[in-house]
């Protein structure tokens, strides 16, 4: 009977350590909004979904999608923290947000903008989701896509950099462009989900 009695005890402390630990950690998310930033074409905007859902269904956070006009006006409501994050291309980043020089090699270029961004605007560039677009890119330079987020936002969510990474290289070329096409056609919301379910992500 003692024995049973021990039994049971440790089995009821082991719940209640396991209660303990697991409703902070998911009251963590509760009440927290990320605001993600949104060019309005269909590559930002599947992108931008992609990010939503990829944060919401794996954090339970509250992501929100908003407009914006333009690459200085996200870049400027970036800074303000009237938005978390967005996806900056790293010669538009250079040339036309930094007004910087062009550089060609897209390795170097990615780490240079990067830094400064890092060091001069408390911003942090995660891994490029893999493809350039040249549509973009400023005249000698590349355009490699990925995301731009705040260095408080990644505080305040410290397994957040990691998770977004995980779309760091998935995405190439024609790729892109078939999820634009299908974003084109259908919600881009969709096509975000569809893709990330393909890839296991959620």
């Amino acid at each position: 009977m003692k024995r049973y009695l021990s039994s049971v005890i440790t089995l009821v402390l082991a719940l209640l350590l396991v209660v303990g630990v697991a409703v902070p950690s998911a009251m963590a998310c509760v009440g927290k909004t990320l605001v993600v930033g949104a060019l309005d074409n269909p590559q930002q905007q599947v992108l931008a979904q992609m990010l939503s859902i990829l944060i919401s269904e794996r954090t339970g956070t509250t992501v929100k999608v908003v407009a914006s006009a333009g690459h200085a006006e996200a870049h400027d409501a970036l800074l303000r923290a009237d938005l978390d994050m967005y996806v900056e291309y790293t010669g538009v980043g250079q040339v036309t947000l930094l007004k910087d020089q062009p550089i060609a090699d897209s390795v170097l270029l990615y780490q240079k903008v990067k830094e400064r961004y890092n060091q001069e605007l408390n911003l942090i560039w995660l891994k490029p989701f893999g493809f350039s677009d040249p549509r973009v890119a400023p005249a000698g330079t590349v355009a490699e896509a990925a995301p731009v987020v705040r260095k408080d936002t990644l505080k305040k969510f410290p397994a957040l950099a990691r998770l977004i990474n995980k779309l760091g290289g998935v995405i190439d070329e024609p790729t892109m462009q078939k999820l634009e096409a299908e974003s084109v056609a259908g919600a881009p919301r969709d096509v975000a989900r569809k893709f990330l379910k393909e890839r296991r992500l959620i």
